[in-house]
Order: structure tokens, then sequence, then C-alpha cells
């Protein structure tokens, strides 16, 4: 995955099951969040440099929470990657520094007269938290999955004295795992102690598979850590209620995402119009689910009335 050289944090890679699955579903989270919002206004550049780069200030501002904005001769209004400078009188940074191959300031630029932030949390944070958590949760499920899958088809150990007798058992396993009837094998493999039962060289787990096999289960579970996910980024997803919803219901699931969503968007309202502010711009963030969050506020059952005395409701 591209890291935009490093500039900002990056995972690390490893070549397994375990970080694949874990580098998939961090790219799959960071990428439905990125359509969570419209951007537009964003700067065009100073002659001779390009437009802003969206995908850069996307990953720049779920990952860091924020992202500095600043006017120079040779870019024009650009955004950094900054860290958060000084202490305020209400204990807020005062600054911003900005480290980078293209600038080199002498000193933190001062919020509000050098620079402004453009900020998607209060606290200076990304999404990235979100994201890592439910990448986590869905990697544990991956490898749940995957186990459960092979346990279904070969629940075995076996134990073997030599590459050659390794090589027979391994052949068993495959022929019995392709569907084979019967499997002829040299008695010689039986396994005797003195005044022990010959026994054949591999233990087995628990068979009962019907008992056992809990793939629906997992991919039940799998669904409700994707669910999860939507809720705490505020898209509106079914309950897990089987039944339909009334009206009061509805209302608890909506209040459920809608509160930190909120959150995020008086942030970036508020920070935007400061840097509008500034620099005569016209950034503005556009939530893209208002047309869900409409279905949702009218797709519901009204509450049960009460029962009138021949059993009809009133």
């Amino acid at each position: 995955m591209y890291n935009y050289n490093g500039q900002y944090p990056a995972s690390v890679e490893l070549p397994t099951f375990s970080a694949a699955s874990y580098n998939y579903w961090e790219r799959s989270f960071f990428q439905r969040a990125r359509g969570l919002w419209d951007v537009t206004g964003l700067p065009d550049g100073a002659p001779g440099q390009v437009q802003t780069d969206k995908d850069a200030f996307w990953w720049g501002l779920l990952h860091l929470g924020f992202l500095a904005v600043f006017e120079t001769r040779q870019y024009g209004i650009t955004f950094q990657p900054a860290a958060p400078h000084g202490v305020g009188l209400q204990y807020q940074p005062w600054g911003l520094v900005v480290s980078s191959p293209f600038f080199q300031f002498s000193r933190p630029l001062v919020i509000g007269r050098d620079c402004e932030a453009i900020k998607l949390t209060p606290d200076y944070t990304g999404l990235w938290d979100i994201i890592s958590k439910y990448a986590q949760e869905m990697q544990y499920m991956d490898i749940a999955i995957r186990q459960a899958m092979l346990n279904a088809r070969m629940p075995y150990i076996a134990a073997a004295a030599n590459d050659n007798e390794a090589r027979t058992l391994k052949a068993f396993f495959e022929r019995v795992s392709n569907g084979d009837q019967y499997i002829i094998y040299n008695r010689n493999l039986k396994k005797t102690l003195p005044g022990d039962v010959p026994e054949l060289p591999w233990a087995q787990f628990d068979r009962d598979l019907r008992q056992n096999f809990l793939l629906p289960e997992l991919q039940d579970c799998r669904r409700s850590v994707i669910t999860a996910f939507y809720r705490e980024l505020g898209v509106p997803v079914a309950s897990d209620k089987r039944e339909r919803e009334n009206q009061l219901e509805s209302s608890i699931n909506t209040a459920e995402f809608f509160n930190r969503r909120q959150v995020w968007q008086d942030c970036l309202d508020e920070s935007c119009d400061r840097v509008n502010k500034m620099y005569g711009l016209d950034i503005a963030f556009t939530y893209r689910g208002g047309e869900i969050d409409a279905l949702s506020d009218t797709n519901t059952q009204p509450p049960m009335q009460p029962a009138a005395r021949d059993g009809v409701n009133a």
C-alpha cells in the first residue's frame, strides 16, 4: 500500500495470512471512511503546480485528524501534515510545527496568523484508531473462519517416525480430503509398545462436525463487526433485531450512530469557516449519506396501539 513516502504513519506489511488479512481490512475500512463526505472548494495549485491531491488530503485528514493550511509564494495555498505546538490560554495549541522536505520554517506557524487547520476531530486525532480496531477484529474473524473451514475438512494430527512415513501419512490425508471411499495402508504403520494394543500413528479431534461446525455463526459475527464499524462512523444500518422496528426503537437506533458523526461534521464546518475567511476559499464538506438518513427515518413501523375490548386495535 502506497504510504506517501512515509510522511504519514503507515502499517507494516508481513507475508503471513494474518498480516495480509489485517492489511486488507485496514485498506477496506479506510476507503469506506473515505467516502463519507464529499469535499468541494479545495484550492488549485500555484502557477506551475498541480491541483490539491484529494487522495493525499483524505489520507492525512483521516490519519491525523487535522491538516495545516498555509500559503507560500512557491506553492500557493497548500495542506501539510503538522504537529500541534504550544499551550494557549485555554490550554489549546497555539501553533503548528511543519516538518517537510518542501518547507524549512524556523519556528512554529501561529494558528490564526500564519496558518489555519482543517480539523476532523476536536482532539487532533484521526479516525485511524477506529479503522485499526475493526481491521484487527476482522483479522481475528478471518483467522477463525479459515480455521473452522480447515477443521471441518480434516481435524487430525499425525506423528511420523521418518520422512517416508510422513509422506505416506500426507498422502492418506490428501486422498481422504479428495473424497476417496477407502484407503489401503501398510499394517507396519501401526505403532505398538510392549503390552499395548497396536494403534495407528494419528490422533483424532472431535469429528462431530454437525455440533462443531461454527462457520455459519462465525460468518454472522463477521457481518456484525462490519455493521458495528458503520455504526461507529455514523452510517445508518439495520439493527440486529429480526422483527420490524417501531418508531421508538428506530429513533434510539438512529441516535446511536448520529452523535459522533455530528461532532466530526461540526469540527469540519467550524474549521473550514476559519480557513475560508483567512484565505478567501469556499471549502465545504457534505455528508454523502443524507438520502440514507432520510430512508432510515421513514422506513419504520409506528408503535402498536393498545387493543380495544373487541380485540381490534383502535
